[in-house]
């Protein structure tokens, strides 16, 4: 019975449309990660450091709670590797300006902390005189993933810190869709199309 609920519960919908933002203890230290697939009973996270404990502790804000990896994996999907090395590429150019240009440093940091869109990110990157071309992408990915493999964490979390956190992450993104769609409305022409 135990495991067809297990089962069950791993099949509920998952949510990947936002990430949590979580800070996690590996050892004496928080590593900051950022839930995804996510929903009331677990989710998964990428992380540069190779966690042995199957017991973790996890904190969004002042609230805490437990949670059980329930498997791992070493990542190879280049995106997510591209990712972190552009990331870690606009954060080191953020740093560069911080006591010059203290507007354009927290614009960088902002940019590094959402998620996904790479191409806006290389062209940003260009346009401070890091261009990347595709053939050094690729040798970077490939350096990256020999050097410093990123790791796939699934973590159960039966929890009701966690389930608040949830239910407030899907009530906050619930508002950010509907003011998406309804600006996305007024923007729209008579004949269906848009400016």
């Amino acid at each position: 019975m135990g495991n067809e609920q297990d089962a069950s519960a791993r099949n509920d919908n998952r949510h990947s449309h936002i990430g949590i933002r979580l800070g996690c203890r590996v050892g004496e230290s928080w590593l900051h990660v950022e839930a995804k697939g996510w929903n009331e009973v677990g989710f998964n996270f990428f992380s540069d450091q190779s966690i042995s404990s199957t017991a973790l502790e996890f904190r969004r804000g002042l609230t805490r709670f437990d949670g059980t990896v329930v498997w791992r994996d070493i990542n190879n999907d280049d995106t997510v590797v591209l990712t972190a090395l552009i990331n870690a590429l606009i954060y080191r150019r953020a740093n560069e300006v911080v006591a010059s240009n203290a507007a354009l440093h927290k614009r960088l940091i902002k940019l590094v902390r959402t998620p996904d869109l790479l191409e806006q990110k290389r062209g940003l990157l260009a346009s401070l005189g890091v261009a990347l071309g595709d053939t050094q992408v690729t040798a970077m990915v490939e350096q990256r993933k020999r050097d410093h493999p990123m790791f796939h964490y699934g973590v159960k979390v039966e929890s009701d810190a966690w389930r608040a956190i949830v239910t407030e992450a899907l009530r906050l993104s619930s508002v950010v869709v509907s003011l998406e769609k309804w600006s996305g409305a007024l923007l729209q022409r008579p004949d269906g199309t848009f400016p």
